[in-house]
């Protein structure tokens, strides 16, 4: 069962953030709690979303945690208290458009107990292989971010998250101009949907006439608490009554989508079919097969 947080995504967002970051740094919990003033408990509620954050605090946390570019800092107060009039953090809407917004999103892909995401663009971060290729507009917004939180990659027989990644099936069409790094891919997905406790990996066929994502969409657990974050060139929280139409795409794509057995045929046919385009880019014999 979930809950809409009370201080509305910002206090998930920043706590996830916040503690992936003293993780990455090595620093634990007494040490930052001596470094604000307060507690171990206190901490621990700013870290899992349950109390709001003073600027002061998150700016001498952020420090702490090597985070010393003024531009981050700065930003702090659009997600704290120090700003509690903000229409957007009190309407339920987060607009993360700063630097580190993808770090903000990996913490909350790290610290969520269940993960859903349904894909229209690019294979999802967190099930991408090494070498995937991805979308121009994703190598645009994801190449000049400094990266501090580290990726959150499911393996194979090691997930420890509840995990379904739905695509939607124009993506088995695409090749990004590189149709065998597209096939291994495809390969990937097969060994993860296989493997003991593996993600879920569902497929929306080409003819379903769903409407998707315009990007990537998330539906994160924290802490007992349900948080959506639609991903473009930026990324958009939402909780509450601010998230249904995010809700209603995912439950659209969830409805629609093959089951297990049916998407696994289809990754299939998709692996095939650009290991075939890798050979022969003149030939493309399966085509049908994705879009009968």
């Amino acid at each position: 069962m979930t809950t809409t947080p009370e201080h509305g995504p910002a206090a998930l967002v920043l706590g996830a953030y916040l503690r992936s970051l003293r993780l990455a740094k090595g620093t634990t919990a007494a040490e930052a709690a001596e470094a604000i003033g307060s507690s171990e408990s206190t901490l621990s509620r700013m870290e899992t979303g349950q109390a709001g954050h003073r600027w002061q605090e998150v700016a001498t946390l952020a420090r702490l945690y090597g985070v010393t570019d003024w531009p981050s800092i700065a930003d702090a107060p659009r997600w704290t208290d120090w700003q509690s009039r903000d229409p957007e953090r009190a309407a339920g809407t987060i607009h993360d458009n700063t630097e580190g917004w993808v770090d903000r999103l990996r913490a909350c892909e790290h610290h969520a107990t269940a993960i859903c995401v349904y894909a229209s663009a690019t294979v999802p971060r967190i099930v991408q292989t090494m070498g995937c290729p991805v979308d121009h507009l994703t190598l645009l917004t994801t190449a000049t971010q400094p990266q501090r939180i580290p990726p959150h990659t499911v393996l194979p027989g090691q997930t420890r998250q509840d995990i379904t990644v739905i695509l939607d099936g124009a993506m088995l069409l695409r090749t990004f101009a590189n149709p065998a790094a597209m096939a291994a891919q495809m390969a990937y997905l097969q060994r993860l949907q296989e493997s003991p406790h593996g993600p879920r990996i569902l497929v929306v066929p080409f003819q379903a006439g769903v409407l998707p994502p315009s990007g990537t969409l998330h539906r994160f657990h924290l802490h007992g608490q349900e948080l959506f974050a639609e991903e473009i060139w930026n990324a958009i929280y939402t909780t509450g009554a601010d998230s249904q139409t995010a809700r209603d795409c995912l439950a659209a794509g969830l409805a629609t989508a093959k089951d297990l057995k049916a998407s696994a045929a289809l990754l299939d046919i998709a692996r095939r079919r650009f290991e075939q385009l890798a050979r022969d880019p003149k030939t493309d014999p399966l085509l049908e097969e994705l879009t009968p």
